[in-house]
């Protein structure tokens, strides 16, 4: 089936998103990056994910541009869409070009591997802005199905049809950690950025890298374009070595999930807190969550945590709640 081509495409450059981050540093009330669950299907069944299942159906359009009208209102700069597999959902380019047009940054994590040209190229004319795949091995095993070997042939394409950024995240503890060297070589070698991220436990606090993970994750950072600086993950040294990192987590304000109910939560490993409606969410809910530390955040790996909250560490924040 062809996908028909928007009237006028978008294009969001650089220095409108770097504008953008600029109002949202001197404005503490504005949400820094959403992440919004489209649907929960997904077509892999990697063993370490619980974000999915292979059943649901996805969050019908006028239910999403309702809460992108709701995110809209908050001012928020980034709105990633997420899943299951968001490019699973049939209205996906729609619903990037609502976000685009809507005055946002619109962004996506997925595994990349139902990709095609046709879609890579509408998601163009939408207004994608960045995607992030996912890769944790050179092939298939029992814990991951997030495979070079599968993701490979959809770099190509990437690399010959995307105008928006792409960057490939692993995750170094799922498989072998020399694998995942290899995995990120090749990511840099197709021009794209490569993030590591740590695996969790069931709380979502960082699991500590064996020596010989860690030795790999060192020898990844060291690698030459592996990431802008400005999305640098150096929160990740201590955990990595089972330490604790001092920060001041902005989730529920600066950054936060709404599944596919529509609610508002911290993040993936905080669902239920505080499970408020977005359609409800308040500049006034932003403030509290500002203020208030979060208990968790010593030993937290999660990327678009740090990432939302590093325009704040100068300003203040009440002691984490037990």
């Amino acid at each position: 089936m062809q996908l028909p081509s928007f009237a006028k495409p978008v294009r969001i450059s650089r220095s409108q998103v770097m504008w953008k981050m600029a109002k949202a540093a001197l404005d503490k009330d504005r949400p820094v990056l959403v992440q919004i669950v489209v649907t929960r299907r997904c077509n892999l069944a990697c063993g370490y994910c619980y974000e999915y299942d292979k059943v649901s159906k996805p969050v019908p359009l006028a239910e999403l541009k309702a809460r992108v009208d709701a995110l809209r209102k908050l001012k928020a700069v980034f709105v990633t869409l997420n899943g299951g597999e968001p490019l699973l959902h049939p209205h996906i380019a729609e619903l990037v070009r609502y976000i685009a047009d809507s005055g946002m940054v619109p962004m996506i994590n997925t595994n990349g591997h139902v990709l095609k040209a046709p879609l890579i190229k509408r998601l163009n004319e939408a207004g994608l802005f960045g995607m992030q795949l996912s890769c944790d091995s050179l092939e298939d095993n029992e814990v991951t199905e997030k495979s070079m070997r599968r993701l490979r042939p959809k770099l190509e394409l990437l690399r010959e049809h995307a105008r928006f950024m792409v960057r490939v995240n692993g995750v170094l503890g799922s498989g072998n950690p020399a694998e995942m060297e290899e995995v990120a070589n090749i990511v840099v070698g197709f021009g794209f950025g490569f993030q590591c991220s740590l695996m969790r436990d069931s709380q979502g606090q960082a699991l500590p890298l064996s020596e010989e993970a860690l030795q790999a994750y060192l020898r990844i950072r060291a690698m030459k374009g592996r990431l802008p600086h400005v999305l640098h993950d150096n929160f990740q040294l201590p955990l990595a070595r089972g330490e604790s990192k001092n920060w001041k987590c902005r989730a529920g304000a600066r950054h936060f999930e709404v599944d596919g109910a529509g609610l508002v939560h911290l993040c993936q490993p905080k669902t239920g807190s505080p499970a408020k409606a977005l359609l409800d969410y308040s500049v006034e809910d932003i403030r509290a969550q500002f203020d208030c530390g979060k208990s968790c955040s010593a030993r937290c790996p999660i990327a678009y945590a740090h990432l939302g909250s590093r325009l704040d560490g100068f300003r203040s924040q009440q002691s984490a709640r037990a």
